[in-house]
C-alpha cells in the first residue's frame, strides 16, 4: 500500500465520479449508475514507479522511499470497463490523453492538491483483454478497502502503479498529458548517458520540460 495523504473519507450513497474535457456528453456518475456497464474482471500485478529505488543511490541520493523490492502486488480487479464509460461520454476525435484525479487531498507546495496521473487515450480505449484498464470497486471479489482506493479506483494493467489512481473522483479527456504533480515532475529519473535528440523534435506541445527520461 501506498499513499501520500490520509485516506478519504467518502459517503458512497454520496459519490459522484465526474467525467469532463473533451467529451460531447459530460457527466456525473453515482456507483448505482455505474452498475449498468458490464462488469469486467483482470488479474494485474501493480509496481510502485519507486520500487528498489534503493539501487539508483549509487548515483547519488535518489529522493523518495527507498524502497528495495517490496513495492509490488498482484490482485484480481473487477470493475467497469474504462472504454465503455469513455464511449457513453463520446470522446472528441482530437483527444489524445485521460485524465485521473483522485479525492484525496495532499499538501503539497504550500496547497492542496490531489493525487493525479493520465493515460494515452489509445490505452484508456482498449475495451476487452488483460489489457484493458478498469473502474475497479472490487479486489480479490471483495469491496475495495480504503487502503486500496474505496469506492473507486483506476486499474492499468501494463503501467506503473501510480497511473491505477485511488480513490478515483473524476476523470477529464484532453488532448495533452495531466499537469498533476505525479504526472508532470514526479516518478521521472533524468539520466544524461546517451545524446539527446533536439526538444523541438521531441517536446509535445503544452508539455512540462522535463519530459527526458529513460526507466
Amino acid at each position: 500500500v501506498r499513499s501520500h495523504a490520509p485516506n478519504p473519507v467518502i459517503d458512497p450513497d454520496n459519490f459522484q465520479l465526474k467525467i469532463e474535457g473533451m467529451v460531447n456528453r459530460p457527466s456525473s456518475l453515482s456507483l448505482k449508475s455505474l452498475k449498468r456497464f458490464k462488469t469486467h474482471s483482470t488479474t494485474a500485478t501493480l509496481t510502485c514507479a519507486g520500487n528498489r529505488r534503493s539501487e539508483y543511490n549509487e548515483e547519488g541520493k535518489v529522493g523518495g522511499v527507498q524502497w528495495q523490492a517490496g513495492a509490488i502486488g498482484n490482485a484480481t480487479w473487477q470493475g467497469v470497463a474504462l472504454a465503455d464509460v469513455l464511449a457513453e461520454a463520446e470522446v472528441m476525435p482530437d483527444a489524445k490523453y485521460v485524465w485521473f484525479e483522485g479525492l484525496d487531498q495532499i499538501e503539497k507546495g504550500g496547497g492542496i492538491i490531489p493525487f493525479g496521473g493520465s493515460i494515452p487515450i489509445a490505452k484508456a480505449m482498449i475495451k476487452n483483454g488483460a489489457a484493458a484498464p478498469l473502474l475497479a470497486d472490487r479486489m480479490n471479489d471483495a469491496i475495495l478497502t480504503a487502503d486500496h482506493g474505496f469506492p473507486l479506483r483506476t486499474v492499468v494493467p501494463g503501467y506503473i502503479g501510480a497511473r491505477s489512481v485511488k480513490w478515483l473522483g473524476r476523470i477529464v479527456v484532453s488532448d495533452r498529458p495531466s499537469p498533476n504533480h505525479y504526472v508532470a515532475t514526479a516518478y521521472k529519473i533524468v539520466k544524461n548517458t546517451t545524446k539527446i535528440a533536439p526538444w523541438s523534435t521531441l517536446r509535445h506541445p503544452g508539455a512540462p520540460q522535463f519530459l527526458f527520461y529513460r526507466f
